[in-house]
C-alpha cells in the first residue's frame, strides 16, 4: 500500500495504550492489504481515515451510525451525488494536505508586521519622489524598499512552492465539507462541523486568492504573469497573504483535523454502503453471553478468494489447532482476528453470525523475522515478541493469536516452553488460538484447550484440501508426502518414514 494512504494514520502518532495495533500485529493481519480490499472510499481523504481506523483497536463511531449507512444503501441517489462531492479531492495531490497538519509552521506575527510595514515603503517613497525638489534621495530609498520587497517576494514564493499541490486541495477540502455539511444527514452526525466551519471562513477566502502557477501557453499569459510578478513585489499583496494563512492555519490546526475526520468519516460510511452491498452475506458483531467465549458461523478471511466457510463454539476453554502444513491452521485463527476488527471498526464481520466480547483487544505473534541488523537471531526475535504478548496482556481482556510458537529452538525445549506458556495463559480471562504441529502439546492440554484440526487427503500426484475446521488433533502429518510428491529420492522417503513411525510408537 502506498505510504500516503498511511500517512494520517502516521500523523496521529497514537500510542498502543491509546489503541494503535503495533506495526507487528497490523503486519500478522494483513492491515494494508485488507484496507485496499474494503475500500471503496470515493476520496483520498476517506482512504487515508478508513486505514486510520483498521490500525486503531477500538470500538469505532462507525456504529453509532448504522442507520446512516443503511440509509445510504437504501437511497442509492444520495449515495451517488455523495461520492460525487468527495470525488472532487481525489486526486493523489490530497493526500498531501496531511503534510500541512504535519508541517511546524514557522511563521511569526512579528514577522507578518515586518511585511505589512514593507509593503508600504515603495508607496510611499514613490509619493516623497513626486512630491520633492530634489528627488534623488527618495528615488535611491524607493529603489532599496523594491529590492528588499522583491527578496521578501520570492522568499516567500520559494516557501510556497513545497505546498504547491496541497495549498489548493486543503481549499477543496473546505469546499467539500461545506458541501457536505448542508446535507442534514450528514450534518447530523457531528453537532459542532458548523461552528468548525464558520471559524475556518477567513482561511477558505485566503486560500482562495492563491495563484500558485501560471500556465505561459502564450505572450499574454507571459505578459499577465509580468505585471502580476511586478505588483506583489510593489504591495507584498501576495507574501502577506501567505503569512496570514499559514498563521492562520496554525492557529486553526484542530478545526481543520476536524473538518479532515468530518470528511473522511462521511466517506467511510458511504463506502461500507457500496461494500456491504458488494457481499454476499455480512453480519454485524453480538456480544457474547457469559455462557460463552466466542461463537462464528460460517465465518470466512476476507482476503482468500472462495474462502470455505467454518463455524467455531468456545465457552469455557481457549482452542489450540493442529493440522498438516497449508491445511489452514494459520489463516482460519487470522479469521478469528480480522473479523474482530472489521466488527469494531465496520460493524461488518465476514460471517452469518459473530458474537464475541467487542472490548477484547487483540495481540497476535505471526509473522517472526531474525534481525541481523542488531544481531538477533529468529529464536530472540521470537522471545521478544511473545514477552511483549505478555507483558500487554496483562491489562484487560484480549484475543491473543500465537501460530508455531518457538520454531527456532530444538523440539523439547519448544514443547516444554508451550506447554508451560500455554498452559499459564489458562489462568486469565482471554481468549487464546494457538496452532502448533507438535501433538505432545494437545496431548498434555487436552483438558485445559478445545482441540481442533485441519486435514486434506494425499493422492499420487497432489493434495486436496478441504479447509474444514473438525473436532480433534490430526495425528497424521503431511511432511514427508510431500517430499514424495516433490520427487525427493526414494531412499530419503523410505529413511523419514521408518523414523517417523518409530518415534510415533514410541509416544
Amino acid at each position: 500500500m502506498e505510504k500516503e494512504v498511511k500517512a494520517y494514520n502516521s500523523y496521529k502518532k497514537l500510542s498502543y495504550m491509546d489503541g494503535n495495533l503495533p506495526e507487528s500485529v497490523r503486519h500478522d493481519l494483513n492491515i494494508d492489504e485488507l484496507c485496499e480490499k474494503i475500500d471503496y472510499t470515493s476520496s483520498c481523504i476517506g482512504r487515508q481515515f478508513l486505514y486510520h481506523l483498521l490500525c486503531i483497536d477500538k470500538v469505532s463511531s462507525v456504529n453509532k451510525h448504522e442507520e446512516l449507512v443503511e440509509h445510504l444503501q437504501e437511497h442509492v441517489s444520495l449515495r451517488k451525488r455523495t461520492s460525487e462531492i468527495l470525488g472532487k479531492i481525489n486526486k493523489p495531490e490530497a493526500y498531501t494536505i496531511v503534510d500541512i497538519l504535519a508541517e511546524n509552521i514557522d511563521y511569526s506575527r512579528r514577522y507578518l508586521f515586518l511585511l505589512q510595514v514593507c509593503r508600504w515603503l515603495p508607496l510611499i517613497f514613490s509619493i516623497w519622489m513626486l512630491m520633492a525638489a530634489t528627488p534623488a534621495l527618495p528615488f535611491v530609498l524607493f529603489l532599496l524598499s523594491y529590492v528588499g520587497n522583491a527578496f521578501l517576494h520570492y522568499k516567500q514564493k520559494s516557501k510556497l512552492t513545497c505546498y504547491y499541490f496541497s495549498i489548493p486541495q486543503l481549499y477543496r477540502l473546505l469546499l467539500t465539507a461545506d458541501k457536505l455539511a448542508q446535507i442534514d444527514e450528514f450534518f447530523k452526525t457531528d453537532s459542532t462541523i458548523g461552528d468548525c466551519l464558520n471559524r475556518l471562513k477567513k482561511l477558505k477566502k485566503m486560500l482562495h486568492s492563491f495563484r500558485l502557477g501560471i500556465t505561459l501557453q502564450s505572450e499574454s499569459a507571459f505578459l499577465f504573469f509580468l505585471v502580476t510578478e511586478l505588483v506583489n513585489i510593489f504591495t507584498l499583496y501576495a507574501a502577506v497573504n501567505v503569512a496570514k494563512s499559514f498563521l492562520c492555519i496554525r492557529d486553526e490546526r484542530e478545526e481543520i483535523e476536524h473538518v479532515f475526520e468530518f470528511v473522511g468519516f462521511i466517506d467511510v460510511l458511504c463506502s461500507l454502503s457500496f461494500f456491504r452491498d458488494s457481499l454476499p452475506y455480512w453480519c454485524k458483531p453480538i456480544e457474547n453471553s457469559k455462557e460463552e467465549m466466542l461463537y462464528a458461523r460460517s465465518i470466512c478471511h476476507p482476503l482468500i478468494d472462495n474462502c470455505v466457510p467454518n463455524d467455531l463454539s468456545l465457552s469455557e476453554k481457549s482452542m489450540i489447532i493442529t493440522g498438516s502444513n497449508m491445511s489452514g491452521k494459520t489463516s482460519f485463527i487470522r479469521t478469528i482476528a480480522v473479523n474482530l476488527l472489521l466488527g469494531k471498526v465496520l460493524s461488518t464481520c465476514f460471517a452469518r453470525e459473530f458474537r464475541i466480547d467487542l472490548s477484547r483487544r487483540i495481540y497476535s505473534v505471526i509473522h517472526t523475522e531474525d534481525d541481523l541488523i542488531r544481531g538477533k537471531s529468529f529464536f530472540l526475535k521470537e522471545v521478544e515478541n511473545v514477552k511483549k504478548a505478555i507483558d500487554v496482556s496483562n491489562n484487560g481482556k484480549y484475543l491473543l493469536i500465537f501460530d508455531e510458537l518457538f520454531k527456532g529452538t530444538n523440539t523439547v525445549e519448544r514443547i516444554a516452553i508451550n506447554y508451560a506458556l500455554l498452559l499459564d495463559f489458562t489462568k486469565s480471562d482471554h481468549i487464546i488460538l494457538a496452532s502448533t504441529h507438535d501433538n505432545e502439546i494437545t496431548t498434555l492440554l487436552q483438558d485445559k484447550y478445545d482441540l481442533y484440526y485441519f486435514s486434506e487427503k494425499v493422492a499420487d500426484t497432489q493434495m486436496e484440501f478441504d479447509y474444514k475446521l473438525k473436532k480433534g488433533v490430526d495425528r497424521d502429518g503431511n511432511a514427508i508426502k510431500i517430499l514424495k510428491l516433490y520427487k525427493y529420492p526414494d531412499s530419503v522417503i523410505a529413511m523419514a518414514e521408518r523414523l517417523r513411525l518409530n518415534y510415533k510408537n514410541k509416544m
